[in-house]
């Protein structure tokens, strides 16, 4: 039989309950929940957001916002496309692609804020629908423009119709003072009656004018052309039926250019100084003024061109 003291016979370490202050910190124990009773469980608040081990980086703060950069570029550029749609200029069509294809690269992307890529996208649309009608406009404009022009109101294609009598490519050439009638080619009615006069000398009375016309040569000549209305009807001075051209050729064939001072043509009226209208059986006169000698002017030549392409030339030696 083992001889035990009373230091043996001791109850275990728990039935002593609370730990002394001698043993270390005071600790609570719990006692188990009754026979049916729901164990308690730790609070959802309390439970971890991270897995374990999970360590932030140092100056985190958490989620990162969604990317909207491209989207509002994209944005930005589909608005200047479509403010400027309407003059179908090719620079729109490249804001417009540039937009659009910014727009969709931004919504393909994950974690991007997609609201200004989609309105980008909106925009870029309804710029190429007003693009596209801004070009079909301009091309209707411009085929019009270069249409046939109307003949009851295009002048130069009524100024066609002058031709010399007694058709259109009859040859002309004639002595200074001599008559040319010219005709219209549609009706074959008689226009006008033309005829260019031999030069004359102005050189003394352009010197007295104020101020005084400058003149490299030294001298002034002037052709005076007469036109008599050959028609029932006045004539404006701005109608088809003035339009044609008239130059003076030197001795040497040289086409001199025609003076137009005012101090000259107040006097000597050129042919856009024509006083209007001119009324059925009127003859008005206007003048080529040339800055070339006197000497020998009788020996160059006049031309009146029609916009047929009849040409009537007087000079001293008609034909």
């Amino acid at each position: 039989m083992t001889n035990q003291t009373p230091q043996d016979r001791r109850p275990p370490f728990a039935a002593y309950g609370p730990a002394s202050a001698g043993y270390g910190q005071t600790a609570t124990v719990s006692a188990p929940p009754p026979p049916g009773a729901t164990a308690p469980w730790p609070s959802p608040q309390a439970a971890p957001t991270h897995s374990p081990g999970f360590v932030p980086a140092p100056g985190s703060a958490g989620p990162r916002p969604p990317r909207r950069g491209l989207g509002i570029v994209a944005l930005v550029i589909a608005c200047a496309g479509a403010l400027f749609a309407f003059s179908a200029s090719p620079l729109v069509w490249l804001l417009l692609v540039t937009a659009l294809v910014l727009a969709i690269v931004q919504v393909a992307r994950r974690g991007s804020a997609r609201v200004p890529a989609v309105v980008a996208i909106v925009i870029v649309v309804l710029g190429i629908i007003i693009a596209m009608g801004a070009a079909i406009l301009s091309g209707l404009t411009s085929s019009a423009s270069t249409a046939d022009p109307d003949p009851e109101t295009d002048t130069y294609t009524l100024a066609q119709r002058l031709s010399v009598a007694p058709g259109r490519g009859s040859p002309s050439e004639l002595a200074w003072g001599t008559a040319q009638t010219i005709v219209d080619s549609d009706s074959g009615d008689d226009v006008w009656s033309i005829r260019a006069l031999a030069p004359v000398d102005i050189t003394a009375e352009a010197g007295s004018a104020s101020p005084a016309p400058f003149s490299a040569s030294g001298s002034l000549v002037a052709v005076p052309i007469e036109l008599t209305n050959l028609t029932d009807e006045s004539i404006d001075p701005d109608g088809w039926q003035l339009r044609f051209s008239s130059s003076y050729l030197s001795p040497e064939g040289n086409y001199l250019e025609s003076v137009y001072d005012p101090s000259v043509t107040d006097a000597y009226p050129s042919r856009y100084d024509i006083p209007g209208p001119i009324a059925p059986g009127e003859t008005v006169t206007f003048y080529l003024v040339e800055d070339t000698s006197f000497t020998g002017a009788d020996r160059g030549s006049v031309e009146v061109g029609l916009y047929s392409g009849d040409i009537i030339t007087w000079r001293t030696t008609g034909g």
